[in-house]
């Protein structure tokens, strides 16, 4: 892996310095001790994409003197614990930007062969590396509280199915011993935590937190869900744990409280959505947009590029699909920011001594969900009546306004002096590009146009009715339709761009004849993806309940659930049919589903495809290729 260029290695005039993670980098700000002290298995990063960074930069904001401990166990002497010495008010213990577990292991349990968010690719996070951080944070720091957060402690904050296991586990905060779970975007929290401790109060009651408490302690209106002893005994009580969890979702919801033994863990209900300005505050902070210099040897670390020149509009998620997490951990409603805080940041950007003139992306979980909402969600108040996209756009939502609003602020991006580009590559929401009477809206031709870098990436997920309302994706036709107007969109502009499709297989409710259908609709296309996510279910995802189960918790319909993995091998190589190893494969799945009158035109395609290798070797990079999606 190649270094970038040396000029990075110096510190360019007008860029705060990195936080500390030595005590050599403590005595440069001339400090002696530290507030708070931030461990992460990820190498640290300085980039509002960065969880670590971003809640260590806010708390430098309000006045604290922050470390961060990252990948301490890289040290060859076992001293990366005594780096930086022990903080005044608490340890923060996070695995990392992603569960430690996807990190360390494909979807087939399988170790991964690279970790690109620790210096140089190189994999060695511990596994569950939230309880392993803590335990040492524990012995290292005896007597400091330790509050853990992220996405791997904020999922698993009650007693959940462990995929990777394939059984039960108690909640995180539970197994890890830590002081406090913090759940959700956690600025306020960290924030309010540091405050507490400075003033010597106590933490319990915090919104968007977790705490161990005794019976006698419980709140007089808690809501009890079952209990880990009882989930253990009955796995169906899964349905009535996660639909506690869904309706009790909001601000001025009941208290949770789950035993655990003789002990309860109690979850607070959130707190309102972040205003605008709350949610300017935490971008317009002076984040470098590199890697701390330590890691220059190693090779850096490699999740930078992808998202070093992105700008992120805002947090949160309206889509709610069945296996994706942000809707329990960002929330369903939309929390953007100003056009003046992006267009601050486009700013900062050209401005960079490394910038060249690209900004990668303009987005979020879902580029063109930035500014849409509805009175509701702006409110915090929960909408359980229907769902917000399927099976159609709930008539609340301000299509057309927030439609024109993105395509406007993205026209003030690529304006900004300095911006040659400013492409959207975060997933775009198709059914968000049409007017509530069908007619696709203007900002469909601006990203045609200007903001697609050759390749838009939407998530069809899958063909097949059932599974896709097991997923709560909108219908195939409905992509159908605006794949056909997206062509001559592009045919109309001159432009030789290309749909990049994500798809999943093994997704509870997906048959095998199911299968054959997304094959069948692959197959009319000629295209094969070069990568597709095999489904794994995320702990408090409705599709985890599904997998558990076998039955839908909303609606407790029996689903079929691919478990095996011969079977998920199957469903993978009808998607993957362009590769000649799964040949095989494919006619097994074609037999099995009944649908041998498809092998005539498969043995066509597989030839057509091998004269065309032949006659020219297949480019680097084509509408083909597929970037994995790790969704939540």
């Amino acid at each position: 892996m190649t270094p970038r260029n040396a000029r990075a290695r110096q510190a360019p005039s007008g860029l705060a310095p990195f936080l500390p993670r030595t005590r050599a980098e403590m005595r440069a700000r001339g400090w002696d001790e530290l507030d708070v002290l931030l461990v992460t298995g990820d190498g640290y990063v300085d980039h509002p994409s960065f969880g670590v960074a971003a809640i260590g930069r806010l708390l430098e904001a309000r006045g604290y003197r922050v470390g961060i401990l990252d990948v301490p166990e890289l040290e060859p002497d076992g001293s990366g614990w005594t780096r930086l010495p022990t903080p005044r008010l608490y340890v923060g213990v996070s695995a990392g930007t992603i569960d430690s577990m996807v990190t360390n292991y494909t979807a087939a349990k399988k170790p991964r062969r690279t970790d690109v968010y620790r210096p140089g690719g190189k994999t060695g996070r511990p596994n569950r590396a939230t309880i392993a951080y803590t335990a040492l944070a524990r012995h290292h720091f005896p007597g400091v509280p330790v509050v853990i957060g992220g996405l791997e402690a904020g999922p698993r904050r009650l007693a959940h199915y462990d995929y990777w296991q394939d059984a039960l586990r108690r909640s995180m905060l539970v197994d890890s011993k830590a002081d406090l779970l913090v759940w959700g975007m956690a600025e306020r929290q960290v924030l309010e935590i540091a405050r507490r401790l400075e003033a010597g109060e106590s933490l319990s009651g915090l919104g968007s937190t977790c705490e161990m408490l005794k019976e006698s302690e419980l709140p007089p209106d808690a809501r009890r869900v079952p209990s880990y002893e009882e989930l253990l005994a009955d796995r169906n009580l899964e349905i009535e744990l996660f639909n506690a969890v869904r309706e009790e979702n909001h601000p001025g919801a009941r208290v949770l409280a789950q035993a655990h033994g003789k002990r309860f863990v109690v979850q607070y209900p959130p707190l309102p959505p972040s205003s605008q300005e709350e949610v300017d505050s935490y971008y317009d902070l002076p984040f470098r947009r590199e890697y701390h210099p330590d890691h220059e040897a190693a090779g850096g670390i490699p999740a930078l590029e992808p998202v070093r020149w992105s700008i992120n509009t805002h947090r949160g998620c309206m889509a709610d699909c069945s296996f994706c997490s942000i809707t329990f951990h960002q929330g369903r409603s939309i929390q953007g920011r100003s056009e003046e805080s992006i267009l601050r940041e486009a700013a900062t950007l050209t401005a960079h001594h490394d910038f060249r003139g690209t900004i990668t992306d303009v987005g979020g979980p879902t580029a063109n969900m930035w500014g849409l909402g509805c009175k509701l969600l702006e409110k915090g108040d929960p909408c359980l009546g229907r769902d917000c996209l399927t099976p159609n756009v709930c008539p609340a939502l301000r299509i057309d306004k927030t439609s024109e609003g993105y395509r406007r602020l993205l026209g003030l991006v690529r304006a900004q002096q300095g911006v040659k580009h400013a492409f959207v590559s975060s997933g775009i929401r198709h059914d968000l590009l049409r007017s509530k009477t069908g007619e696709l809206l203007p900002i469909h031709h601006d990203l045609v146009a200007h903001h697609v870098s050759g390749r838009m990436k939407l998530a069809p997920e899958h063909a097949a009715p059932d599974t896709l309302r097991a997923m709560n994706k909108p219908s195939f036709d409905v992509y159908e339709a605006y794949e056909k107007d997206y062509k001559e969109e592009c045919a109309t502009a001159g432009k030789d761009q290309h749909l990049v499709n994500y798809f999943i297989v093994g997704h509870p409710g997906t048959t095998m004849q199911d299968a054959v259908l997304l094959f069948e609709k692959l197959l009319e296309r000629n295209y094969s993806p070069e990568q597709v996510q095999e489904f794994i279910p995320l702990p408090m995802t409705r599709a985890c309940v599904q997998y558990v189960t076998g039955k839908d918790p909303l609606t407790l319909e029996e689903l079929h659930v691919p478990r095996g993995g011969r079977e998920r091998r199957l469903q993978k190589a009808l998607v993957r049919w362009k590769d000649p190893a799964n040949e095989k494969l494919v006619l097994e799945a074609l037999e099995k589903a009944g649908r041998l009158d498809l092998v005539p035109a498969f043995r066509s395609a597989l030839k057509r495809q091998q004269h065309g290798r032949r006659a020219a070797p297949r480019a680097a990079a084509t509408s083909d290729d597929v970037e994995l999606d790790t969704c939540g």
